[in-house]
């Protein structure tokens, strides 16, 4: 299997463990916060899952050859500190990690799936996306639950919504296309900047963008 198979599945490995460790800060925050008891239980879920994920991603890369692949997993952002209080913190880490990261994880993984032809990799992608979809849920339930706190949350969401979205913009839609894969690199999952910039541009016009409109926040024009 190619170096950027490899290197894309360790990347895997770390992001996971990354969303349980933010997911995990979620349901803390959400505790101290007083959320509802059914949006605790889907955290922890949430936290369940990531871990799951992190673990089978793990066992796919070792099918693929990269047992001796360095894992990049830095503890210093296993967390995030609340810029503004714990409210303000659990507003901007489900604004980022759940309303924009789990609604753009959802297509992507569809995207990866649908080239995936590996036999190790397809039940992998597989299970991811089907949790994806609960995890992309439970953060607009949380945002929903958080806007009946009054307007200071509604306030930040829509201070922190234009550079959060120039953050995705930056990660999912570059202009360089980079180096086209090959067919091994698909089937093993991964899919060209191209497909990310797709999913980026469709998403969020079609998505994201409706669900903030009914919500009566307006998507900011990006620069």
């Amino acid at each position: 299997m190619t170096p950027r198979v490899l290197e894309e599945w360790g990347n895997r490995v770390a992001a996971e463990y990354r969303s349980a460790a933010l997911a995990a800060q979620v349901l803390h925050w959400g505790i101290m916060a007083a959320f509802p008891e059914n949006l605790l239980h889907v955290a922890l879920r949430v936290v369940r899952d990531e871990l799951d994920h992190a673990s089978i991603s793990h066992e796919c890369l070792e099918a693929l050859g990269g047992g001796e692949q360095p894992v990049p997993l830095d503890v210093t952002a296993l967390a995030a500190a609340p810029t503004a209080g714990i409210l303000g913190g659990l507003i901007d880490s489900v604004l980022v990690n759940f309303c924009l990261g789990e609604t753009f994880a959802v297509p992507l993984f569809d995207a990866m799936r649908r080239g995936t032809t590996h036999p190790a990799v397809r039940p992998v992608i597989t299970r991811v996306l089907q949790d994806e979809a609960i995890h992309r849920q439970f953060g607009w339930d949380a945002l929903d639950e958080l806007l009946l706190r009054g307007d200071p949350v509604r306030d930040r969401v829509v201070a922190q919504l234009p550079g959060a979205l120039q953050a995705f913009r930056r990660s999912y839609a570059p202009e360089e296309d980079g180096v086209p894969l090959t067919d091994e690199e698909r089937g093993a999952g991964l899919i060209d900047l191209a497909d990310y910039r797709r999913v980026f541009h469709e998403t969020l016009a079609q998505d994201i963008g409706p669900r903030f409109a009914r919500r009566g926040i307006a998507l900011p024009d990006l620069p």
